[in-house]
């Protein structure tokens, strides 16, 4: 069963039509709007939005606001329009403010969920609402439950998926010079010395996970998982082959 339909009630639009509530009467009772917005601005640059000293992670780490060309490869899609969307995780979240606390929860370790009136939250949701219309409908997001063995890829083309989607935050490969934090395993090193007790083949079908899953589906960890969206398996197939987890 999927991680977080078993643990998360879906149909909360409550929560957002209360987060724009709030978010409206305090506009409207002298709190500017672009200092709520700028406040957003900073916390969803920050680590600040959860409590916890082990979060490495900001909102900006997996989103990027506006959708880049050539597309980023941050595992969360562009959040423009966010606030005029009706479904969130590929629709397995229906409210903004739960989407953004699973988040917090899941990869930023702060299991104490915002409420709707939270300082915090009218002020990340002005921010957000500053970029409306932006692209409002829900982001495809589908994730491949099935880790099947992929074919060997082209390295070049792996290097250049590494640089994109995993470099920010296990930093250069082979020796993670910029990564995160320490505890952010180097590639593929650490990962392959954490599972030195499978095969290769096995190995390869880790890797395979961790990037298709995260913790997502409770794998382990605090990574967040790659959609079929944003890596296809021939992307999965060359970053392997780049970090040469080639199963054999």
């Amino acid at each position: 069963m999927n991680r977080r339909n078993a643990t998360r009630p879906v149909g909360r639009l409550r929560e957002t039509a209360c987060l724009l509530l709030c978010y409206l009467v305090g506009a409207c009772s002298g709190t500017p709007e672009q200092s709520a917005a700028d406040r957003g601005h900073r916390l969803f640059e920050s680590r600040t939005l959860s409590q916890s000293r082990l979060n490495h992670y900001t909102c900006a780490t997996c989103h990027d606001i506006a959708a880049s060309t050539p597309p980023s490869k941050k595992t969360g899609a562009a959040l423009a329009g966010v606030t005029l969307r009706s479904s969130f995780w590929g629709g397995q979240e229906a409210d903004l403010l739960g989407s953004i606390n699973a988040c917090r929860d899941d990869f930023m370790g702060d299991n104490q969920p915002l409420s709707a009136s939270n300082e915090d939250a009218r002020s990340l949701y002005a921010y957000l609402a500053s970029f409306e219309p932006g692209e409002p409908n829900p982001r495809p997001f589908t994730i491949v439950t099935s880790i099947d063995p992929l074919a060997r890829g082209t390295e070049g083309h792996g290097r250049a998926v590494f640089v994109q989607a995993c470099m920010a935050c296990h930093g250069v490969m082979h020796n993670g010079t910029g990564r995160l934090d320490e505890t952010v395993p180097i590639l593929p090193e650490d990962t392959i010395a954490a599972h030195a007790q499978y095969s290769a083949r096995v190995q390869r079908l880790v890797f395979t996970e961790k990037i298709r899953h995260g913790l997502f589906l409770g794998y382990g960890g605090v990574m967040p998982p790659f959609s079929l969206e944003l890596l296809s398996d021939e992307d999965v197939s060359d970053l392997l082959e780049a970090m040469g987890v080639t199963g054999e």
